[in-house]
């Protein structure tokens, strides 16, 4: 008797994430996901952190850091999603960074306090 493929778990990526091995031929879409989900991970704290006291500057830098990569991260995963060409994986993610640079920068420079 023979199994459907719908009932055959989906393939899994197994790594050894401690080699350095395991990360030679990485992606940068890889890299953009991770950094993704990793700001993500660290917002949910600085926001644990900034409602404990949000008048901390440290607090609210970190915060305005994190949101502005996880956005435009997640903006470059969206137009991805809707069919921009796969060639421009670099370039957006790169134009994510410098983006969020920018505008850091600015809104730092810019604060109303």
């Amino acid at each position: 008797m023979t199994r459907d493929v719908a009932d055959q778990p989906a393939p899994v990526l197994h790594r050894d994430w401690r080699s350095r091995d395991a990360w030679r031929g990485t992606r940068l879409g890889l890299w953009a996901w991770l950094l993704q989900r990793a700001a993500a991970v660290a917002l949910v704290l600085a926001i644990v952190l900034h409602l404990r006291n949000p008048f901390l500057r440290p607090i609210q830098a970190i915060v305005l850091g994190l949101v502005l990569l996880h956005g435009l991260l997640g903006l470059r995963a969206i137009l991805l999603d809707f069919g921009l060409p796969v060639r421009l994986h670099q370039a957006l993610f790169i134009a994510a960074l410098l983006l969020g640079v920018a505008l850091y920068a600015l809104a730092w420079w810019w604060r109303w306090y």
